[in-house]
């Protein structure tokens, strides 16, 4: 297990904020930060499974987790369709109880048409997101 994916696996649960990109221009990013479009919250992730809140929509759903070697990817079925937030390395680290702990994620979320290819191979399909998806970051929800 790399140490992305254990770093995912130890928080247990994540904070997620998300930005589009394509809706800045770089005038507007030197003038003010870009605010957060929405957050999701991800409890009880697991090797395989977690469950999703979202600001968009109501209700708690089920997520299905992929782990390559390069990405974490965590998956939710939306009708014919997939939103996918995908984890990609660690940004931030800070020193706890001995050792370092990641406490903040870069992380990407789109909407994917595309819902068999991430049983088998996740990190291709982000290969192919398109360079207008969703950039921002995930962090532990407990920091102590």
């Amino acid at each position: 297990m790399n140490e992305l994916i254990a770093s995912v696996l130890a928080a247990g649960e994540l904070i997620c904020e998300f930005q589009a990109g394509y809706k800045r221009s770089l005038i507007a990013d030197l003038v003010e930060p870009q605010r957060a479009e929405f957050l999701l919250v991800y409890e009880s992730v697991q090797s395989t499974q977690a469950q999703v809140v979202s600001t968009r929509k109501p209700g708690r759903k089920p997520v299905r987790v992929y782990t390559t070697e390069k990405a974490v990817h965590l998956v939710e079925d939306v009708g014919a369709s997939v939103m996918v937030t995908t984890l990609t390395s660690c940004t931030k680290w800070k020193y706890k109880h001995g050792e370092d702990v990641c406490v903040r994620f870069a992380a990407q979320h789109g909407w994917s048409f595309d819902t068999v290819s991430y049983e088998k191979e996740p990190d291709a399909v982000l290969a192919r997101r398109p360079s207008g998806a969703y950039t921002g970051t995930c962090e532990p929800w407990k920091l102590e």
